[in-house]
């Protein structure tokens, strides 16, 4: 558990004395419910989460409607996996909606919104696992896992974070939280076992090669390396599908049944992502380097901007134009922004961003 303590987030002092609590029936789970960027989750994005706690104590200290006395959350989880302590142990919650609420269980929230960043990475899920065992041993929490919708009328932790507390609040590898009882394993689950070829180059259970190795590594390098029992290798095993299922539901795909979106066989568009490149006969197309955000600004021309038409045009994504279809050209207009943006939703890794701004991702995966 990799706990950061109120004085290491840079915690304000509480407005009034937090009210003891010696115990409670167990933990109820919770997320913001607001816009949460996709771009919190990126591995080079934890230093902000400390930034993010003091900014939510700040807004629920100055919420003069509720008058919390502190952070309502007793903890809450970042995308990477750290616990931040909120209330902390032994300190009733003021997240939960009503007193009596409040008395029956303590509140952990994750750093996950309503959109934007929807889906629980693996490391937050460890992480909100971490939290409820902390709550057990150090306050003498009870085995109930729970949501905030629970007993109060809310769409809180949002139906992909509630569907994990339902199915028994698991960790990634099939954990339970310690001493809980929320629920059975779904243990025994086959991986799908079928492949797929990409650019002349096979995909999935049985599939052979170095570029299976490769595959393997990037995994592991991308934090999923812990369905390896001895490491990669140049076999595809159950091991790499289950590696590539975990990273498929990080960028936000659903569906884990075979032949489903995060099913941990490979498409094109998840391999690139995880790549950068798509091995075999397609290497020698390169895409153009990124030419940076200041080159789309609406109503501003950019030859870079002609060369994002091209990939619309390719792609098919004209629906919104200004006479009879869409003309290609260096003018950044709101036509092309609302065509990229229906470029980011046919994508589950750019869905939650689909503001029609290309970024890096978008430039990479439209033009690739």
């Amino acid at each position: 558990m990799r706990l950061v303590t109120r004085s290491q987030w840079g915690a304000r002092p509480s407005k009034y004395d937090l009210a003891y609590i010696a115990s409670t029936l167990g933990v109820k789970v919770h997320y913001e419910g607001a816009y949460v960027p996709n771009s919190l989750a990126a591995a080079d994005a934890h230093s902000s989460c400390a930034g993010r706690m003091r900014d939510i104590q700040a807004s629920h200290l100055a919420n003069t409607r509720e008058d919390y006395s502190d952070i309502a959350y007793n903890a809450m989880v970042c995308p990477h996996g750290s616990v931040y302590e909120g209330r902390g142990l032994h300190r009733r919650t003021g997240a939960n909606g009503t007193t009596t609420l409040n008395l029956r269980h303590y509140a952990v929230c994750a750093m996950l919104g309503n959109s934007g960043l929807v889906q629980p990475p693996d490391a937050m899920l460890d992480g909100l696992v971490d939290a409820i065992v902390w709550l057990r041993s150090g306050g003498a929490a009870g085995d109930q896992v729970q949501g905030h919708r629970d007993g109060h009328a809310t769409s809180c932790p949002g139906d992909p974070l509630y569907a994990w507390v339902k199915a028994g609040a698991y960790r990634p590898d099939g954990e339970a939280p310690q001493g809980g009882t929320s629920g059975e394993t779904s243990g025994g689950n086959v991986p799908a076992r079928y492949q797929v070829e990409i650019n002349g180059l096979p995909y999935g259970y049985g599939a052979s090669g170095a570029h299976v190795t490769t595959v393997g590594k990037a995994l592991v390098a991308k934090g999923f390396g812990r369905f390896y029992a001895v490491g990669p290798g140049p076999e595809w095993t159950d091991a790499d599908t289950r590696a590539m299922q975990a990273f498929q539901l990080s960028l936000g795909y659903k569906g884990t049944a075979p032949h489903e979106d995060a099913d941990g066989v490979p498409g094109p568009v998840s391999l690139q992502q995880l790549l950068g490149t798509l091995p075999g006969k397609a290497t020698s197309s390169s895409t153009p380097p990124y030419p940076g955000r200041s080159s789309f600004i609406l109503g501003r021309s950019n030859p870079a901007v002609t060369t994002l038409d091209s990939g619309l045009v390719r792609r098919g994504f004209t629906r919104h134009h200004a006479g009879a279809k869409y003309v290609p050209g260096p003018l950044f207009s709101e036509n092309t922004r609302r065509n990229v943006a229906d470029f980011q939703r046919s994508v589950p890794a750019l869905a939650g961003d689909a503001d029609g701004y290309p970024g890096p991702l978008t430039w990479r995966l439209l033009l690739s």
